[in-house]
């Protein structure tokens, strides 16, 4: 038998090491804890920026999308000046936004809460409506990004900076739209100097897309509604006014676009295919509403919502173009009337897969799941695209 001493000595050693593993399992616990804290006041800090860019960015798009704010007096004031460079600062200010806030806060580590997870889960809808796949007709690649694009604008449109004044400069911000102006069409030089080392190189081919939407918009208004009124956006016009001849060549080919479809389709109309960016106009709305609880700026603007209504949407059947007729365009915004039953489209449902010993873990939210083959070749897909076709992709 042992002796008391001997149990005592083993009782001790025992005692010894389950204190010794209660002091590690504290010690990283109390870490996580001060790191979650210091995240979430990271969160509530850094997550300003994005408010601003997704407000700014919500609104803009809010007045080229909703039909309403249209009339021809405005139209005219426009002319062929619409502004897609400032577009392009908007979305790289949004872009920019997301990457502080993940650098700030290493991808929301630790950070637990509905809020958060709300957070998580919206940032990963709007990534995916910017890159998605699961459209059809002209749909599926008009104002459709490159992640390596996304990610580049997020590199260029941020920089170092010293907010505390501490003398260290590791606290991030987005360029302002005087500083974007004078990168937009500069050269850089050595590493940086590159396909993409311009702006307008980087954001050239979303806005031509973009500028597509809106000379459609101009064309189906003035067809339908204004017919006594002259459109400031002709071709004719146009050519008078742009010394591009990339850009005419690029209005000349989406004329003969819209004829194809109408020939095709004898009832179809002028086709606007916005249905993509108005989903996103939503879900920034969502996201303006989310950050403006988690931040401590009591910002309380929500963002009006463009209508969602369908007229004229471009089926994919084989070769053919259908008109489908559907009173509201799908969207799984948080807004009741776009989704009564507030659910994510079905492509968007996270996958939840088994880590290390059983342990479910949740995929990234920022990125998708997988990517396909197009995916992952989608740069040279859609330089091939720009070059032959000057950007035409009917």
């Amino acid at each position: 038998m042992l002796e008391g001493s001997s149990i005592a000595a083993i009782l001790t050693g025992i005692l010894a090491l389950l204190g010794a593993l209660a002091a590690a399992w504290m010690s990283g616990w109390n870490e996580q804890r001060i790191q979650a804290r210091k995240n979430r006041k990271a969160l509530a800090r850094y997550s300003v920026p994005l408010l601003i860019a997704a407000w700014d960015l919500a609104n803009w798009f809010y007045d080229i999308l909703e039909e309403s704010n249209y009339s021809p007096q405005r139209c005219k004031a426009y002319g062929s000046q619409w502004n897609s460079q400032f577009t392009s600062y908007l979305l790289g200010q949004y872009f920019a936004g997301v990457h502080i806030i993940r650098e700030m806060t290493q991808f929301l580590a630790h950070i637990r809460g509905e809020r958060a997870e709300m957070l998580k889960k919206l940032l990963w809808k709007i990534q995916d409506e910017f890159i998605s796949m699961n459209y059809e007709g002209r749909e599926s690649l008009e104002m459709r990004w490159f992640e390596g694009d996304i990610l580049a604008a997020q590199e260029k449109l941020t920089t170092t900076c010293d907010l505390d004044g501490d003398g260290n400069s590791v606290e991030m911000r987005t360029i302002g739209w005087v500083e974007f102006q004078q990168k937009y069409a500069r050269k850089g030089s050595g590493r940086e100097s590159s396909d993409l080392s311009t702006l307008k190189e980087l954001f050239g081919p979303y806005e031509v897309e973009f500028q597509r939407i809106i000379y459609r918009r101009f064309k189906h208004l003035y067809s339908t509604r204004w017919k006594d009124h002259d459109n400031p956006q002709t071709f004719k016009r146009l050519q008078e006014s742009l010394a591009d001849e990339e850009i005419l060549k690029g209005l000349m080919d989406e004329d003969d676009c819209i004829k194809n479809e109408q020939q095709a389709d004898p009832n179809i109309g002028i086709v606007i295919p916005d249905h993509r960016v108005r989903r996103i106009q939503h879900l920034l709305s969502d996201l303006v509403e989310l950050l403006d609880e988690v931040s401590t700026m009591k910002f309380n603007r929500p963002v009006r919502r463009c209508k969602m209504l369908i007229d004229n949407k471009v089926m994919a059947s084989g070769n053919t173009l259908g008109l489908e007729v559907r009173g509201r365009a799908p969207c799984d915004c948080h807004s009741v009337d776009c989704n009564p039953k507030q659910e994510d489209f079905k492509h968007r449902q996270l996958t939840v897969s088994r880590g290390w010993k059983g342990r479910s873990r949740r995929g990234n939210l920022f990125q998708p799941a997988t990517q396909t083959p197009a995916q992952l070749d989608e740069s040279n897909f859609r330089r091939k695209i720009t070059d032959e076709n000057s950007g035409n992709q009917c």
